[in-house]
């Protein structure tokens, strides 16, 4: 779980949009959609999307004609709805700024000129009243916590489509294939797909020392004895990691056969504890540590980082996991290309310093 706040399950109400970002991805300004104040025309779904039935961990789900109205749990799913184009009615409460949204979407949003939508708080309880009350179309939860009592719960309001197979460890392009198989959407999202990749792949060659550099990311707490926890290969912070042309260290080998799994078998993301006794054991060139903001004072002075070999060697970066730790954990189109712009050049930097050290 990520100090950022993931989704959450009870509606806090409708906050005021305060970002002040300024470039517009993907080209949305000027879409028709459905704002939080209630439906408006919806921008126009591919020709022959609807009825559209989309698998999931807990059977399919058929849609049978394009929604209006359109609510998200869990992460990035409101991130995909849009960046295809369609504001969602409701979203989850994130911790990652004061009016509830995060740097990403906020982004997004200025070419909508709308407010950002209602929010749900899934830290609490799961939102069935408030869900009810706001009347959605479709429920989007690709990348949640949902478990299948839920699902259930929420069905009774409307079609939910839940995540393929662990929760909260969708990769970014299934959960925007199926967000916009939902919406009708696949030929948009082709696009942003591209769009997304080319944030990426337009960079590297400014960043010759990614290449083939191997990295670990872990998150790290400040509390007395704390242990590691270490992101496994198939996880999304390491799937998006390695589209910066880095590979994961063998290290993550031993951490994966000997680590204690968090969530064994496949009952949410891939990480693992590793003992603080063994940090000299996650060997690679670079390291990127996700710390929450308030304890990384806390982190550093406690010694824990002093003896994992990156950060004796000076080749480490540390993210914010309210910032880009989170858009590293969300995985969504608008999330990648946030950590594109303001992280693969740090990550390059540490690769750098590890080919060339002083």
């Amino acid at each position: 779980m990520t100090e950022s706040g993931l989704p959450g399950k009870r509606m806090t109400g409708r906050r005021q949009f305060l970002a002040g970002l300024a470039v517009l991805p993907f080209g949305l300004a000027g879409c028709s959609v459905a704002g939080a104040g209630g439906p408006t025309p919806t921008v126009s779904a591919d020709p022959g999307a609807f009825p559209a039935t989309i698998r999931h961990a807990f059977g399919e789900t058929t849609i049978a004609k394009q929604p209006v109205r359109v609510a998200t749990l869990g992460l990035g799913a409101n991130d995909s709805c849009l960046a295809l184009g369609v504001v969602p009615v409701a979203m989850p409460l994130s911790k990652a700024k004061p009016n509830g949204s995060t740097p990403w979407f906020d982004l997004a949003l200025l070419g909508f000129g709308v407010d950002v939508p209602m929010l749900l708080d899934e830290d609490k309880e799961l939102p069935v009243a408030a869900l009810a009350d706001l009347g959605p179309d479709v429920i989007l939860a690709v990348n949640s916590r949902l478990t299948r009592e839920e699902y259930e719960q929420l069905s009774k309001i409307a079609p939910v489509v839940a995540y393929p197979a662990a929760p909260l460890d969708t990769d970014w392009r299934t959960s925007l294939d199926m967000v916009a198989q939902a919406l009708g959407r696949s030929a948009k999202a082709a696009e942003v797909r591209k769009a997304t990749e080319a944030s990426i792949t337009d960079q590297l060659g400014n960043y010759p020392d990614l290449k083939g550099s191997s990295f670990v990311f872990a998150k790290v707490r400040s509390a007395l004895g704390a242990a590691f926890e270490v992101f496994g290969t198939e996880s999304n912070p390491v799937r998006i990691l390695k589209e910066f042309g880095v590979a994961a260290a063998p290290s993550m080998d031993l951490v994966q056969s000997q680590g204690t799994a968090l969530h064994p078998g496949g009952t949410g993301p891939q990480t693992y504890e590793w003992p603080r006794g063994r940090a000299p054991e996650l060997a690679a060139d670079l390291a990127v540590f996700s710390i929450v903001h308030e304890e990384r004072a806390g982190v550093l002075g406690s010694g824990i980082l002093n003896e994992v070999p990156p950060f004796k060697n000076n080749n480490f970066v540390l993210v914010d996991s309210a910032d880009n730790g989170l858009a590293l954990e969300t995985a969504s189109p608008l999330s990648v290309q946030w950590v594109a712009k303001n992280l693969l050049p740090q990550v390059a930097q540490a690769a750098y310093g590890a080919k060339n050290p002083k």
